[in-house]
C-alpha cells in the first residue's frame, strides 16, 4: 500500500483549512483522488462531492463529470482519500453514565441516555480526530434490559445539535455480565425475565398504537420497537447465548435487532442470522482461540465467511479507545474478514443499516447528512491518519488547525 510523502501530507493539510460549508454561503465542493461512497459506485478515483448550504450531501461523482457553478469554492485535497464518516454502534463515551443508574432491576425499560449526552467532551475530541462522526449512546451491560440508547453524532454545542434520534435502541445484554447481578441470576431466569419485559412492553405499544391503551411513561419507547424504526441492540456472545438472541428476539419476537459483540465462538450461529437478516457489529475482541480445532480464529472472519451477512466493528468506547474503530476493522482484516473495502463498508453502510439510519449517514450519496472525513491513506491502514473531519458540512477538526489528537 503506497504512503504519501510527508512534504505533500503538509501541502494537503493546508489547503482544507480555508474552507468549509459553515464558512461559505452556499454549496462548497471537495475534490480528492479517491472518494469512497459505500454506495453502488464504491470507489471513485479523482472525485469530487459537493455539499449543499444545508450541510447534506447534494453530488458526488468523478471530477470530470461534475457541472459546478463558478461561485462554488472548491477545496482540493490533493491525494486524500474521501470517505464517509464512520459509525460506532456500541459508545459509552458521548454522555457522562455515571448520571444514570441503570442496575436497579433486571430490566429497566423506563430508562434513557438522552439526558446525558454531553457535547464537547474530550472522548469525542479524539473521536472527531479519528473519523467517528456518527454514535450509539447506550447504558450499561450489568443488567439484561439497561434502558434506551441515543443515536447521536460526535460534534455539536448542544444536545439538540447532536441528537439524531432518540431512542436509538435498546439495549440488551444477555448473559455474562448480568450474571453478577445478584445471586441464582442464572440464564434460564434471564432469558424469562428478558422475555416477559419485551413481550409486555410490545403488547402495550400494540394496545396504545390501536387506541386501547393510555400513555405509559414506562413502556413509551417500545412504540419505536413495535413499528421497526427503532432496532435492539444486543451486547451477546458465545455460540449458546448469541443462539438464543436471534431465536427469542428475531425469530419469535419479530424485533428489529443486531448482534453488538458476537465475539468468542459466537460467529458459528451465523448461517441463522444471514438467513434472518440480523446484522453483526463485532468487537471489540478479534480473535478466539478454537478448541476443538486448536486453531486461533478471527472472530469478524468467522462471521464474514458467511454469504449474505452484514458486518460491522465496534470498540465498546472507552474498552478501546473510540478513535481505534478503524483499528479494529484493521484487525478484522488482517483475520480474514475481506479486504478494505469490505472493512470500510463494515463501518459506514453496514453499521447504518444495523442502526436503521440508512436515510442519514454512512454512505456518500445525495440527500444524506455530509459527514465526511479526508485521510491521508487508506482508513483501515493503521499508518495513515485523519486529515481533516465534517459533520453536516461542518469542518469539525483540522489536522493543522487543532493538531494532531490520534
Amino acid at each position: 500500500m503506497s504512503r504519501i510523502p510527508f512534504a505533500f501530507l503538509i501541502t494537503a493539510l493546508a489547503a482544507v483549512a480555508p474552507v468549509s460549508a459553515q464558512e461559505a454561503d452556499g454549496p462548497v465542493a471537495y475534490r480528492a483522488a479517491k472518494v469512497y461512497t459505500a454506495d453502488e459506485a464504491g470507489m471513485i478515483d479523482q472525485g469530487l462531492l459537493l455539499v449543499a448550504a444545508d450541510g447534506s450531501i447534494a453530488w458526488v461523482g468523478r471530477a470530470a463529470e461534475a457541472e459546478l457553478d463558478p461561485e462554488v469554492p472548491v477545496v482540493d485535497l490533493g491525494d486524500a482519500w474521501l470517505v464517509p464518516g464512520l459509525i460506532e454502534p456500541h459508545c459509552h463515551v458521548a454522555g457522562s453514565l455515571r448520571d444514570l443508574n441503570d442496575m436497579v432491576f433486571l430490566t429497566n425499560p423506563e430508562l434513557e441516555t438522552e439526558a446525558i449526552v454531553e457535547p464537547g467532551n474530550e472522548y469525542l475530541k479524539d473521536a472527531v480526530a479519528g473519523g467517528v462522526t456518527t454514535a450509539l449512546l447506550i447504558p450499561g451491560s450489568g443488567t439484561n434490559l439497561s434502558g434506551f440508547g441515543t443515536l447521536v453524532k460526535t460534534a455539536g454545542d448542544t444536545q439538540e445539535e447532536m441528537i439524531v434520534r432518540s431512542p436509538g435502541s435498546l439495549k440488551v445484554a444477555q448473559s455474562g455480565n448480568p450474571e453478577r447481578y445478584s445471586w441464582f441470576v442464572g440464564r434460564a431466569l434471564m432469558n424469562w425475565n428478558t422475555r416477559d419485559t419485551l413481550e409486555k412492553g410490545l403488547a402495550w405499544a400494540e394496545a396504545y398504537r390501536e387506541g386501547r391503551a393510555e400513555w405509559d411513561p414506562k413502556w413509551a419507547n417500545f412504540v419505536g420497537l413495535e413499528d421497526d424504526t427503532v432496532p435492539v441492540s444486543v451486547h451477546t456472545q458465545i455460540y449458546q447465548v448469541v443462539l438464543e438472541t436471534l431465536v427469542m428476539q428475531v425469530q419469535e419476537l419479530g424485533l428489529s435487532s443486531f448482534v453488538d459483540h458476537g465475539t468468542f465462538d459466537g460467529y458459528k450461529t451465523a448461517p441463522l442470522a444471514a438467513a434472518l437478516g440480523v446484522p453483526v457489529m463485532n468487537g471489540p475482541r478479534q480473535f478466539w482461540f478454537d478448541r476443538s480445532t486448536s486453531r486461533i480464529v478471527g472472530c469478524a472472519a468467522g462471521w464474514f465467511a458467511e454469504d449474505g451477512i452484514v458486518l460491522g466493528y465496534n470498540t465498546d468506547a472507552p474498552v478501546v479507545p473510540q478513535e481505534e474503530l478503524p483499528l479494529q476493522a484493521a484487525m478484522g482484516v488482517r483475520l480474514g474478514a475481506g479486504d478494505s473495502e469490505d472493512a470500510l463498508r463494515g463501518m459506514t453502510a453496514n453499521a447504518s443499516k444495523a442502526l436503521l439510519i440508512e436515510d442519514v449517514a454512512g454512505r456518500l450519496v445525495p440527500g444524506l447528512d455530509a459527514d465526511f472525513v479526508a485521510w491521508s491513506g487508506d482508513p483501515v491502514d493503521p499508518r495513515s491518519f485523519v486529515v481533516a473531519t465534517w459533520v453536516r458540512g461542518e469542518k469539525v477538526y483540522d489536522a493543522v488547525e487543532d493538531g494532531r489528537r490520534f
